[in-house]
């Protein structure tokens, strides 16, 4: 190895481990060991501190039978004495007390007997020091404390050491209670310590000496494998590299068993550079042994192929097939291997198979609309008798009829309504049908999921539901029975216990599924319509529950009302991290009601946020909340509102605004909502000032032109593409809100060609599904979801995909500038 190389080596790697060693040790001697002791002294001052305090709560009790008379003086004293010189304490059973008075003179000595009664003024320990003199002096100035002297060895007499003792007064008495430690003792325990702590020192410095021998070893072995490989791709690189970069698969060329080149489509198949290619192992890039691989050449001059596994940078592995041709040079052997990826839908058909038997009916139900499985209607006249429409359904074994007058349908008739209204009530059956129809007829888009129908009918009760086709006609019916036998789905299962849930604490924890089926859905390759459609499906439930469970504790309503939801949710396009963005719309009312209707929605609003933000639905920064009395008004002051932003804006001001123009109603009086659009669309129309300031607001907005960076932002990176959509729908008085159904309609307006709407709408749904999938991938490592997702973990394609769609957003502000160059562009 080079010098500079060891140089290098030396100062990153092994002087920073004697530096650690070093640290480690100068630690513990300089910093644990001193604590430690300190700790332990502290310890036993307080434990014979707390010693001595006991005892004298024993002469205490004498001094109580005392004064109750219940004993003598002196018969107290003598039994005290007794009973103290009998307690001992210690490892060995030979720790004891002793008392003198303020003579001082020995009460008590257990071992000492001989100095009992005897003038203690003039006894000094061998240092010559007065100890129980200066134990009279300790307790006279603070009535207890330390003193250290040297004394006898416990019994052993012929022994004198170094020793502690604690010292208190016995007023009562004018006693003086000790009892003291060895300080040998504490030395032998720090001994004990630092045995142990050099012990320890000991093994980690041999483990770490262990550890940096073998990565020196493995250093040392590395840059002999890499000058190896260096020197071979030295002889073939020029002759194969062109060979390599030109194939349009993944391929690899190995020489020696050495990596010496990898093209751009192997890195992008397996997330790794050139760089880190060359530095693998074969073994480490693919599930079987490049022995076994080679012994397969019978014949050098045949290429063979082989199914395997390739190992990815992140960890997962892709099926692959190899195809391996041989190649000699300069009397060295290598390879030049062809990568190919197994079929992405054999992939997802083998991950499907991994998914439970109660998720794989969810996805079947998921992307199967209710148009699937519709029957055509029948009908019958209004002026028909209730006898004709029994024949009928008789005669067309038909379980429903569709009541029309002229070319209208006005009603329906099933079953139930001739058992409970004609054979129950015993009503004539020549009446006509138009009495015991229902009326009016509940619909559903025909292209609705078969969970939404399910749940619509469990709703209202109904037994069966129309559905309304692209023409406002009813296009066919679909009965209870058709999807009753799909109601245990997972979708649908969090929906109905919403729909029971009796508080926050419930709903939380159906809130907590969401985002388990969000990653099922994400993994196995679901539509990312289908997955936001089912989160905001949840959303519009819970927040539903909790307008209900409001209404419920605070009364009715005063007036009608509808809760609005903005935004994200109000396009249909929640994500798994979501604040909220919701509005309350009243019908106008005159001056004498409107205070008391202020106050109950001012309440039910206030109420409601703070219980969709226990659930999970996060308070809006900026307060664009139905608690806010700014966005809980009556129809005219929403009027008025959008009149004051359409007629006098600026950019700024309809950036800000932005998500008003997405208005949704999840709960109340749709026609509050329809009204409501239908000015904003009248207010707006010819208003050219407007959208170019709408047109400015999106091209003032900063895009990033490539993924250079580690992580970002997709949420920011939608916002153009979605406010480009939502300019032209406002433009062109469009009722929908979610950014799909606007470029749809957009699209057959001819506002939009195919090409655009094609990249607007793969734009949409890649960066969407970037967002969701990091955002579940987040909570199934309990991280808090947000809207970044990190670069460095997005593989090649997805990388280039990424700037692929990034240059389409960007192109949105082009086209903008040009069509909305001035104010009077923006009239239509």
């Amino acid at each position: 190895m080079p010098q500079v190389k060891l140089n290098r080596f030396f100062i990153s790697i092994v002087l920073p481990s004697i530096l650690a060693i070093g640290l480690f040790i100068l630690a513990i001697f300089v910093v644990i060991i001193p604590s430690s002791e300190r700790n332990i002294m502290e310890g036993k001052k307080e434990m014979i501190s707390e010693l001595t305090n006991s005892v004298c709560s024993l002469l205490e009790e004498y001094q109580e039978e005392v004064l109750k008379k219940q004993i003598a003086p002196d018969s107290a004293r003598s039994l005290a004495i007794e009973r103290v010189r009998r307690i001992r304490y210690g490892d060995e059973q030979k720790d004891y007390f002793w008392i003198i008075d303020k003579g001082p003179r020995m009460i008590m000595h257990p071992y000492r007997p001989e100095l009992v009664g005897s003038d203690l003024n003039s006894y000094q320990d061998p240092n010559g020091k007065l100890l129980f003199v200066e134990s009279v002096r300790t307790v006279e100035e603070s009535g207890s404390g330390f003193i250290d002297y040297m004394w006898q060895w416990k019994d052993d007499s012929t022994r004198i050491v170094p020793k502690l003792s604690h010292v208190r007064e016995f007023k009562a008495w004018n006693w003086i209670v000790g009892t003291g430690i060895y300080l040998e003792d504490v030395r032998m325990e720090i001994r004990s310590l630092k045995n142990r702590l050099l012990r320890v020192v000991l093994i980690i410095t041999l483990i770490i000496s262990g550890l940096l021998a073998l990565i020196i070893r493995q250093s040392l072995r590395t840059e002999r494998k890499k000058r190896t490989a260096e020197d071979a791709l030295l002889l073939f690189r020029e002759k194969y590299k062109s060979l390599v970069e030109a194939a349009t698969e993944g391929t690899l060329m190995m020489v020696e068993g050495v990596f010496v080149f990898s093209n751009i489509c192997f890195n992008a198949l397996s997330g790794f550079t050139s760089e880190e290619v060359e530095s693998l192992q074969f073994e480490e890039l693919f599930s079987m042994r490049m022995q076994n691989l080679a012994a397969d050449f019978q014949d050098p001059k045949k290429s063979i192929s082989r199914e395997t596994l390739l190992k990815c940078k992140d960890r997962s592995n892709k099926e692959v097939v190899i195809s391996a041709s041989q190649i000699t040079y300069a009397g060295q052997t290598g390879y030049i291997i062809v990568i190919k990826e197994v079929s992405s839908q054999r992939q997802f058909e083998k991950d499907n198979e991994l998914l439970s038997d109660e998720l794989q009916t969810l996805l079947l139900m998921m992307h199967q609309p209710l148009k699937a499985i519709a029957r055509e209607i029948r009908r019958i006249h209004s002026d028909a008798s209730v006898r004709e429409a029994i024949r009928i359904m008789t005669r067309k074994r038909a379980d429903v009829l569709f009541v029309n007058h002229g070319d209208k349908i006005v009603g329906i008739i099933n079953q139930h309504d001739l058992t409970e209204r004609v054979l129950a009530t015993g009503l004539d059956p020549d009446k006509k049908v138009i009495e015991i129809m229902t009326s009016p007829v509940v619909t559903l888009p025909e292209n609705a999921l078969l969970y939404e129908g399910l749940l619509s009918m469990k709703k209202s009760g109904l037994s069966h539901m129309a559905l309304m086709g692209p023409k406002k006609k009813i296009s066919g019916v679909v009965g209870f029975r058709e999807i009753g036998g799909i109601q245990e789905n997972l979708a649908g299962f969090l929906i109905k216990e919403i729909a029971v849930a009796e508080g926050v604490e419930q709903l939380k924890r159906v809130y907590r599924h969401l985002p388990v089926l969000v990653k099922a859905l994400s993994d196995s390759g679901g539509q990312t319509g289908i997955i936001t459609r089912i989160i905001c499906s949840v959303g519009d439930a819970i927040h539903r529950r909790l307008i209900d469970l409001a209404m419920e504790e605070l009364g009715p309503a005063p007036c009608k009302f509808s809760f609005i939801a903005m935004g994200s949710q109000g396009r249909g396009e929640q994500t798994l991290t979501t604040d909220q963005d919701n509005a309350i719309i009243t019908v106008n009312m005159q001056e004498s009601y409107r205070q008391e209707a202020q106050i109950y929605f001012q309440v039910l609003a206030k109420k409601v946020n703070i219980e969709l933000d226990a659930v999970g639905y996060r308070f809006c920064q900026e307060e664009i909340m139905a608690s806010n009395p700014l966005w809980n008004r009556d129809l005219n002051g929403w009027k008025k509102y959008f009149s004051d932003l359409i007629g006098n804006s600026t950019p700024k001001d309809i950036l800000d605004a932005a998500i008003f123009f997405d208005f949704r109603c999840i709960y109340g009086e749709h026609i509050l909502v329809d009204q409501l659009r239908t000015h904003v669309h009248k207010t707006s129309k010819r208003k050219g000032v407007f959208f170019y300031h709408m047109a400015r607001s999106i091209m003032q907005m900063k895009i990033p032109t490539k993924p250079d960076v580690t992580s970002m932002d997709m949420k920011n990176i939608l916002l153009p593409l979605t406010s480009f959509i939502r300019l032209y729908a406002i433009r062109e008085g469009l009722a929908d809100t979610g950014s799909r159904e606007r470029a749809e309609q957009l699209l057959g307006l001819e506002i939009f060609d195919p090409s655009l709407f094609e990249e607007l709408t793969q734009a949409f749904d890649f960066i969407t599904h970037m967002r969701i999938r990091s955002q579940a991938e987040r909570i199934a490592r309990n991280e808090a979801p947000g809207n970044t997702t990190d670069t460095h973990k997005l593989n090649q394609i997805e990388i280039l995909i990424l700037k692929k769609h990034l240059h389409t957003i960007a192109g949105l502000q082009t086209r903008l500038s040009g069509e909305f160059s001035s104010a009077s562009n923006g009239k239509h």
